[in-house]
């Protein structure tokens, strides 16, 4: 704008350019009137006292003129003209001339050129100032742009600041304010979904769609629900006391082969495995859950072989579904130690010394078959 400012002193210029140069104003002035096609005539100073001053100095013929100082004539700031008001429409040209060279980044007249930073500054202001105009234009309240900001990322939480609003702005989208759907023309209460069905015509929440219409659906499927049967559901208690192969009782229930048996001990639902506390004997069993009382202390109808980590014969227990621990128990007496004749002295009469014995002092046939299914 100053050069546009100082421009408009054009009267001014001829002089100091011919006192520099010691050239004829006329001269100077006619030139400068082809090149730019100007009339110098119609000046505002022409033909007032300093305009026939500043031709007199610049001819050196004429003296200055009285109240001039006596060296000589001088030109200061105060002989450039002001131009045109500020409100003056003939600037309007110049501030869209510098509003584009701000926004291209290029220098304009007599500035410099805007760096990265600045640039980025300045179109995060454009883009600020636009997403206000939409909100303004739209008529949205603050809590119409907080619900927009929301469904915009999908139902999560979002921190609306100035220089993130513009993405919450885009696009076309109807506030729940105007939404006949949320508005509900027919005056019928929405039901409290945070607190529960209570009514028992109380409609389901509805599902979370997208602005497309399509269902949300969650980024990791639910986990699957396994329903677990009761215990020892599946297992013939009936049957494995007729065939004196084991027994089923209400806290446990164990079965026998010729060199293993088989123990299943109840253990309160959702139990760890770090708080079992097992311990194992040739001819005793104890079971507990830290420090409470023990489930299990009971003593063997015969010796068991309890062996070592190293060894695969070893007698072992596992925990299954948390609530049930299994004891996998390697019978002393087994034909395939070598300590028995046959395999009627590996058979089991009782698991536990305080459990009544089967009626048979023989083992049945099923005993026998079962070391045929081992073998398989």
């Amino acid at each position: 704008r100053f050069a546009a400012r100082s421009s408009s002193a054009w009267w001014a210029r001829p002089a100091i350019a011919a006192m520099a140069c010691g050239s004829s104003v006329d001269e100077f002035v006619h030139y400068r009137g082809e090149l730019q096609n100007v009339r110098w005539e119609e000046s505002p100073l022409a033909g007032s006292a300093r305009w026939t001053a500043l031709r007199a100095v610049a001819g050196g013929g004429a003296p200055a003129p009285a109240g001039g100082s006596g060296g000589g004539f001088s030109c200061g700031w105060d002989d450039v003209d002001d131009g045109p008001a500020e409100d003056d429409p003939s600037w309007h040209a110049f501030d869209e001339l510098r509003d584009a060279e701000e926004t291209s980044g290029k220098p304009g007249a007599g500035g410099r050129k805007l760096t990265r930073k600045e640039r980025e500054k300045k179109r995060d202001e454009e883009q600020l100032r636009e997403a206000r105009e939409s909100i303004r234009k739209r008529g949205w309240t603050e809590n119409e742009v907080k619900w927009r900001s929301w469904l915009a990322r999908r139902g999560h939480d979002v921190m609306v600041n100035d220089w993130n609003l513009y993405r919450h702005i885009d696009g076309e989208c109807t506030p729940p304010s105007r939404d006949p759907f949320w508005l509900n023309a027919n005056d019928k209460p929405l039901p409290d979904y945070e607190a529960g069905n209570d009514g028992p015509n109380e409609e389901a929440e509805p599902p979370m769609t997208n602005l497309m219409g399509e269902v949300i659906k969650p980024k990791y499927e639910p986990p699957r629900i396994r329903t677990l049967p009761a215990l020892w559901s599946d297992v013939d208690g009936a049957r494995l006391a007729e065939e004196c192969l084991g027994r089923k009782a209400e806290a446990y229930c164990w079965r026998q082969t010729t060199s293993m048996v088989y123990l299943e001990v109840r253990v309160p639902e959702g139990t760890p495995a770090r708080d079992l506390r097992v311990e194992m004997r040739p001819s005793h069993l104890r079971v507990s859950v830290g420090s409470a009382a023990p489930l299990l202390d009971e003593e063997l109808h015969m010796r068991i072989y309890v062996g070592s980590n190293a060894d695969d014969q070893s007698s072992v227990w596992e925990l299954q579904d948390r609530r049930c621990l299994v004891f996998h128990l390697v019978k002393w007496h087994r034909l395939e130690a070598g300590n028995v004749r046959d395999a009627s002295r590996t058979w089991w009469r009782q698991c536990f010394a305080s459990e009544e014995p089967f009626e048979n002092k023989v083992p049945t046939n099923a005993y026998y078959d079962t070391r045929k299914e081992e073998r398989r």
